[in-house]
């Protein structure tokens, strides 16, 4: 099964776009039909486990650096072909977190498709951390994508500009 899901996974780079200092590889996934930008030097990939879609990992810059950035993007198949009602299903349950707070929320059009977007803190299951988490969510007749870009709530604002131009790179 992973020969075969690895086989036939195509991810290419296809462009480079900079932003804010930093370049942004986009990756394409022919199976899952998206395209997103991942930082160059940044580690991508689909996990053995397949527990997300796909991950994109910070790398370490340094031996003091401690990289704690990455995102996530996940595609799920669902009944609800509502957005708003999956919206409010996702809400609820990523609202069980230890320490969850919404900071700022609302909705963006990007390449022509409705995301909700969220931005909220919680802590760390393991090690206790901040963390904040900047997500996008929408849903394509039940087929619903969650992009969530996570750091430390301390390294947020230096990461947020970051973060967007990874959220207006994604197309799907």
């Amino acid at each position: 099964m992973t020969m075969k899901y690895t086989i036939i996974i195509i991810l290419t780079i296809s462009t480079w776009t900079t932003c804010v200092g930093q370049e942004l590889a986009t990756i394409r996934d022919t199976v899952n039909h998206f395209e997103i930008g991942v930082p160059v030097g940044w580690r991508y990939g689909v996990p053995v486990d397949k527990s997300v879609t796909f991950m994109a990992l910070r790398q370490k810059q340094n031996d003091q650096d401690v990289p704690r950035e990455n995102f996530n993007l996940n595609i799920l198949h669902r009944d609800e072909v509502d957005l708003n009602k999956s919206y409010g299903q996702f809400l609820e349950s990523v609202g069980k977190a230890e320490g969850f707070k919404i900071t700022d929320q609302g909705e963006k059009i990007i390449k022509n498709r409705k995301y909700k977007y969220l931005i909220e803190t919680h802590k760390n299951k393991v090690s206790k951390e901040d963390m904040s988490n900047y997500v996008l969510f929408t849903n394509n007749d039940g087929e619903i994508l969650i992009l969530t870009m996570v750091t430390t709530s301390e390294n947020f604002k230096k990461f947020k500009s970051l973060f967007d131009s990874i959220a207006l790179s994604l197309s799907y």
